[in-house]
């Protein structure tokens, strides 16, 4: 990667703790768009407060880079985040589409991923009533 801002992002995602989200602040834009299927959030405090909350209920998160294209003021992410839920490791996969400032820091990050597969189907009620409505939907192949 040729920015070195986005380099460091990278890696701070890579080893996210509470002790260096402030490092956020000369990465991004103060005027940050966030969005995932949970959340949709505008600048850099709303953007520091998921992480922080993450990191509050969600068990060893981690996240690593599992791919990446760039362009001048873009960069396409694979990721995967694996977080200890349900009595077991989890894995979600995702993608993010992060567009750059003229500085280089990131103006929007917008995460893709499958929450419906990532979290629901696992909660003990909804994921069950999930499970029985695929049967509807799923084609059987011998």
């Amino acid at each position: 990667m040729k920015n070195k801002i986005i380099e460091k992002y990278l890696r701070l995602f890579a080893d996210l703790n509470k002790n260096n989200i402030d490092d956020f602040d000369n990465l991004v834009s103060n005027n940050v768009i966030f969005a995932d299927p949970f959340n949709n959030v505008k600048g850099v405090k709303n953007f520091k407060k998921i992480f922080y909350h993450m990191l509050d209920n969600v068990k060893e998160p981690k996240f690593f880079i599992v791919d990446y294209a760039q362009n001048k003021d873009h960069v396409f992410l694979k990721w995967k985040m694996t977080f200890h839920a349900f009595k077991a490791m989890q894995t979600i996969e995702g993608m993010s589409d992060i567009t750059l400032n003229k500085e280089g820091k990131v103006l929007s990050h917008l995460d893709y991923w499958d929450s419906l597969n990532g979290i629901y189907i696992k909660l003990p009620f909804i994921g069950f009533l999930y499970k029985i409505s695929l049967r509807m939907f799923k084609v059987k192949i011998n």
